[in-house]
């Protein structure tokens, strides 16, 4: 086994506390073991052993300690948050190149306060204390990290877990911290070669399967250090990975609103505005036709919008890798070159077999079924679509970060630069074939109570339009001669590319004495650079329609299907489903689909031949920054008192690009010249755009604007034990850049030139983004208890308030906007800066290593967390009842459990950890808010030491099987997604 540290602790207890700490450290061991169940303690074994503390509390305790695996883990967590000097949780890795989970984002999530997202089963995305991941700095090794699409929120799959050796999360301030983290900070730390004293080496192959995929996938990582001499070190890290996920869905996809089938009195919702309004008759007096609509949906019934299977695949080529040189030119100074790169080339292969439902025009009215909770949940068809439609996807994201900085230290002065270049680029070509049927009778979808569909086609047929009493054509979803609709290829592929340089000077000044310990400032300079492209192209065969003059028949239809289909994989296999669903259908073979439909048009469209789609966008972000902070100590009795205060500068200008169209609406003019009024009426008449007027415009703009924020921060720590119970208060003011698409220029524009228009004072109008956008802001505090018993143990209760003063809200018409900064003003519908919600919440956490229990149980170590957030004045509300919804993307609770037993040949390891459910969107096609379900997800891990150099593993994510499951309320599922569970065994050599 390798040994990672050497720790010789000196410890004495102090005369005037009036209770022994190891006594403490104890009792709280004790108590975490009852709390999680691991070992039972007699109370005589407690007696003996808290006779055994007091006797020897007078004693100096010296002990020699050697810490390897998740010990040193969980220890070196410690010393990091013990060393932050504000709000700070860590997670080290257990072993070079050996981080507990495969993914740093299901690795972050075992933090309080962190929740994250997952795809396609896999952790992707990451929010602390409820804030959005776009609202998140990211760091990889103090650089910042990027996203895809012109996203700032970062998919921690793009980086292998084997490349880090710390993850910390910040979730207070100081002003040396770069800007950007509303919810708070991430910063991923990789190894650098001098902090070897020897040549390393390590190897790791492992084979991953995942029970619904059921296939193998190989994944091997190499690290190597050579160290030329104590001066120079070079480090490799490379990990290479084949990755197949998969998806295996039933969605009804939305809920929405036709009619009202019950006939009951009793409303189905209450709209607020007209809950005064108690009979539908009274709903007719409203004279605006779309608000007496709103008014009558009070009594409309929730419907499934699309009921559809679908099955969604992943097959990724992955490659991670991170090199670095290191050199110290003297004992004061050195310096490092680095670079990491990522990439995920991969393919997107989404089957979705689609019943189409989605009018009232569509469902026979008198074979609705509703219940209780005013949810439809059983109808027949009498024109729905089928559709079997195929997305083929190639899909390649790319990340690169190229770094090179130094470090000085001379006496009481330091300083430290860094200048670095990241760059992130996708690049999706996305090919979509569709064949279908119209006029489907007779399907018959009833609904469980859980809101699943089973879709009953034994019925079904295809309506006979000159004959409505004919049921003969059957419909059967794996016949090519059902789909007597149509076939159509939609081609959309995508770009996308962000750059951000990045230089960076630190200088720290360290006084021999006095109240300050530290003063430190320095310089800042980003931008960054977004640029993308979207495309279209469609080709389209209608049964019956005309194409350059031949009749595309249902021959033609039935000869372009039969021969390209192919089964399905098992659907939902392993997997116990408590509504009907086939094992598998014919999907259609969207490769031979589309060769064929090529053919046959002759069609050799290429992705060069296409032009750019409007609304596409660039934009340049530029900031600088100064700050100033003073650390300082000092004593209030016999309790130290240390912690910072500074402020950060940042001021930031910003260059959008768009496509921009202004249209001028003029009167129609007489001979005469003057308006065309309605003899009849005296109305005039209605107006016409002027394309040659000198302000119309169709082309591009560009627009600069700009922001200046101050960002205060203050720090304390007061040890009301020295070194094991510590209060923490901490306040600061914390920004976010607004994101990349929201401050596009992107504007559709109409000048009202015309007499009417003058008469009724109508502005001028723009549906656009919004350059002049301001930072998300926030004034957040922290206040924390936490106590150290032991250095391998931590009790600690944090409370959190963050009151969001500036936040960037959906779209709403903005009146007298100078939109280009040119003087003329316009109403404009766009996204918009105003006061924002108040976020509170708790963290509890404890954990600690049993190791003062007798053999066998002084192996035993376990932590648990709990995270309760709520948020107040979120300004978003239901769209039908008119309350107040709850922050998104925010679980009101969350919480971790994690148990292990390891010795010096063998480890296990058990996590689980449980999200509560959160809002996923403020509303759905009925208006209803869409929820994400509560769910939690079970791991372990079990290691065995085969020789000093080569260990075995092998581990299991989702034991218990979780589903991601959405809903628009009770019994209204929305998705039903199955990721199946995946394990891994592999082996790992070091020397």
């Amino acid at each position: 086994m390798i040994n990672f540290n050497h720790v010789k602790s000196s410890r004495k207890t102090a005369d005037n506390l009036p209770f022994s700490r190891k006594l403490l450290a104890s009792g709280i061991a004790s108590l975490l073991v009852a709390g999680t169940g691991l070992v039972s303690l007699t109370p005589s074994a407690l007696a003996q052993q808290a006779a055994s503390v007091t006797n020897n509390a007078d004693k100096e305790i010296i002990e020699e300690v050697e810490v390897s695996g998740i010990r040193f883990s969980q220890r070196s967590a410690l010393d990091r948050k013990k060393a932050a000097v504000t709000m700070t949780d860590s997670l080290v890795a257990e072993d070079i190149g050996a981080f507990p989970d495969k993914n740093i984002a299901e690795a972050l999530q075992r933090i309080p306060g962190v929740q994250i997202g997952r795809d396609n089963g896999e952790g992707s995305s990451v929010s602390v204390r409820g804030v959005d991941p776009d609202l998140l700095r990211v760091e990889l090794n103090s650089v910042g990290a990027m996203g895809m699409g012109g996203s700032r929120g970062v998919d921690f799959r793009d980086m292998a877990s084997e490349l880090v050796k710390s993850l910390d999360v910040i979730k207070g301030s100081e002003a040396r911290l770069t800007e950007g983290g509303i919810g708070g900070t991430i910063q991923v730390n990789t190894r650098k070669p001098n902090e070897f004293e020897n040549n390393f080496f390590s190897a790791n192959g492992e084979v991953q399967y995942n029970d619904l995929i059921g296939d193998a996938m190989p994944k091997t990582n190499l690290i190597g250090v050579y160290k030329f001499n104590e001066k120079l070190g070079v480090l490799v890290n490379v990990t290479a990975a084949d990755k197949d996920t998969v998806l295996h869905g039933i969605r009804n996809t939305e809920w929405a609103r036709f009619a009202d089938y019950d006939g009951d009195a009793a409303k189905t919702s209450v709209n607020p505005k007209y809950e005064n309004i108690t009979e539908q008759s009274g709903c007719s007096s409203i004279s605006v036709v779309a608000d007496r609509n709103v008014c009558l949906a009070q009594w409309q019934e929730f419907v499934p919008y699309l009921p559809r299977y679908g099955i969604w695949a992943r097959k990724e080529d992955r490659l991670s890798a991170n090199t670095m040189v290191q050199y110290a030119f003297t004992d004061s100074l050195s310096a490092y070159v680095g670079y990491t790169y990522n990439e995920r080339d991969k393919s997107a292969y989404d089957i979705n077999m689609q019943f189409e439902t989605n009018s009232a025009a569509r469902l026979k009215p008198e074979s609705v079924v509703v219940d209780d909770r005013k949810n439809v949940v059983g109808f027949k068809t009498r024109d729905a679509t089928v559709s079997n439609r195929v997305l083929d996807i190639d899909w390649y994201q790319e990340t690169s970060m190229l770094e090179t900085g130094f470090e000085y230290s001379q006496d009481k002065f330091q300083a430290s630069g860094v200048i670095a270049r990241s760059t992130s680029e996708q690049d999706i070509d996305s090919r979509g074939t569709t064949v279908w049927a119209g006029g489907i009778v007779d399907m018959e979808v009833t609904l469980n109570r859980e809101g699943l569909p089973n879709i009953d086609l034994s019925n079904a047929y295809i309506r006979n339009a000159s004959d409505l009493t004919d049921t003969s054509n059957k419909f059967d979803l794996n016949n090519p001669a059902s789909y007597s609709g149509g076939a159509a290829y939609n081609y959309r592929p995508m770009e996308d590319e962000t750059q951000e340089d990045m230089a960076k000077l630190d200088f720290a000044y360290s006084p021999d004495a006095g109240f300050f310990t530290k003063f430190q400032t320095g310089y800042q300079f980003n931008t960054q650079e977004f640029t993308n492209a979207n495309y279209a192209y469609n080709i389209v065969r209608n049964v019956g329609a005309n194409y350059n003059g031949q009749v595309w028949s249902m021959a033609d239809q039935i000869a372009l299907i039969e021969g390209r289909t192919k089964s399905t994989p098992d659907f939902f296999k392993n997997f116990s489903l408590s509504t009907y669903a086939p094992s598998s259908w014919q999907a259609i073979d969207s490769k031979a689909i589309l060769e064929e439909l090529r053919a046959i048009s002759a069609d050799n469209t290429t992705r060069n031949d296409l032009n750019v789609n409007r609304g596409n966008f660039d934009v340049d972000v530029s900031t600088n920054a100064f700050y100033g902070q003073a650390n300082f100590e000092m004593q209030i009795g016999s309790m130290p008192l240390k912690g910072n205060f500074g402020v950060r500068v940042v001021d930031t200008k910003t260059t959008a690009n768009g496509d921009v169209t202004i249209r001028v609406m003029v009167d129609q003019l007489d001979a005469n010249g003057n308006p065309v009024v309605n003899p009849v009426t005296g109305a005039y008449a209605a107006p016409i755009e002027a394309i040659d007027h000198p302000d119309a415009f169709n082309g591009r703009k560009s627009i600069k604007e700009g922001y200046t924020e101050t960002l205060p921060s203050l720090n304390l720590t007061l040890g009301l034990i020295p070194d094991e119970l510590e209060l923490f208060f901490g306040a600061a003011k914390v920004m976010a850049h607004p994101r990349i698409a929201d401050i596009n220029v992107n504007a559709t524009c109409v000048i009202n030139d015309y007499t009417q228009a003058e008469i009724d004072d109508l502005p001028n109008t723009c549906t656009a983004g919004n350059p002049a956008l301001n930072p998300y802001v926030a004034n957040q505090l922290d206040l924390a208890l936490t106590w150290y018993p032991n250095e391998d143990s931590i009790v600690s209760a944090a409370f959190f308030s963050k009151k969001m003063d500036n936040w960037i809200f959906d779209p709403d018409t903005q009146y007298d906007v100078d939109f280009f900064n040119d003087g003329r003003v316009w109403d404009v519908r766009q996204r918009y800066n105003n006061t924002g919600a108040t976020t509170k919440g708790v963290e509890l956490q404890a954990s600690t290593m049993f190791t003062m229990l007798p053999a066998p149980f002084d192996g035993l170590g376990g932590s648990v967390n709990y995270t309760y957030m709520k948020a107040e004045d979120v300004g978003l509300f239901d769209g039908i009842t008119g309350e107040e919804l709850p922050f998104p993307q925010q679980s009101q609770d969350s919480y971790n459990i994690s148990a292990f037993y390891e010795t010096d040949v063998w480890g296990v390891r058990l996590a689980y950890n449980f999200r509560g459910e959160y809002l996923w969107r403020a509303s759905d096609r009925s208006g209803n808010p869409l929820y994400v379900d509560d769910g939690g997800y079970l791991d372990a891990k079990f290691n065995y030491n085969l020789t000093e150099k080569l260990k075995f593993y092998i581990d299991g994510r989702n034991l218990t099987k979780e589903v991601l499951v959405y809903n628009s309320g009770e019994g209204r599922m929305a998705q039903y997604d199955y990721s199946g569970r995946e394990f891994a065994i592999g082996l790992t050599y070091k020397m």
